[in-house]
């Protein structure tokens, strides 16, 4: 479930320093893998079933194979395949919400876990780069960061995949998608991107913290292939309901 057993030196500090629930707070043995109590790993479930592998939508019965929904059978993005961990509410909302808005670095090892974990099980392939979503400058300028970099880094380190961090780039600037309705965010961001030369015959994996829409994945995807990216898949932490 964790990716690699800890080592002895690993297992002395975390004894020596406290390691605590990244969630709740609660102290964790040494011997813990993940930085999770099990009370609150039971309240951030892995979704395996009941939605479309290509757009994310829920479905109604959660125990049913992921199938192509009918919009997708129709109109397939542009993407091979999308894998999230969750449901973008309770607990994964609040984590999100905790990196995204607190700037809650702290929560490192536990998204780590999190990605890896969804990555893992929904059996992904290895890609050639990882990509992370840009974000409008105003944004960034008021965070200090672009959560999405800083999941792809998380990643990188942790898969040993380089970091493409520079090349995908806003060539315009927009909206906020979140003030937009579905089909107003489609047109907000449409060529509203360019991807650098660097992913021409690589496998590309996009990285973002939520899809909603997926309406600026949407742009980011086509505007790799349209770069000559081999293939691209996206991974984020969770899917809006």
């Amino acid at each position: 479930m964790w990716p690699g057993p800890s080592s002895l030196t690993q297992r002395v500090a975390r004894f020596l320093l406290g390691q605590r629930c990244q969630v709740c707070g609660q102290g964790l043995g040494p011997d813990a893998d993940i930085p999770l109590c099990l009370v609150c790993f039971k309240l951030l479930p892995l979704r395996q079933g009941g939605y479309c592998p290509c757009c994310g939508q829920f479905y109604t019965d959660a125990s049913v194979r992921p199938y192509a929904c009918l919009s997708c059978r129709t109109n397939p993005p542009p993407w091979t395949r999308l894998v999230f961990y969750g449901a973008y509410a309770g607990m994964l909302q609040e984590l999100v919400h905790r990196h995204k808005f607190g700037r809650d670095l702290g929560l490192e090892s536990l998204l780590r876990f999190l990605l890896i974990r969804a990555w893992e099980e929904h059996g992904l392939q290895r890609p050639d780069l990882l990509v992370p979503v840009p974000m409008r400058p105003r944004p960034v300028l008021r965070r200090g960061f672009n959560q999405s970099v800083e999941l792809a880094r998380i990643l990188s380190q942790e898969i040993q995949v380089p970091l493409g961090r520079q090349v995908l780039i806003k060539n315009r600037d927009t909206q906020a998608q979140s003030t937009l309705g579905k089909k107003a965010r489609l047109s907000n961001v449409r060529g509203a991107f360019a991807a650098h030369a660097a992913v021409r015959g690589q496998r590309v994996l996009l990285v973002d913290d939520v899809i909603t829409t997926g309406a600026t994945l949407r742009a980011c995807a086509k505007a790799c292939l349209q770069a000559g990216a081999r293939e691209v898949e996206v991974l984020v932490l969770a899917r809006a309901l």
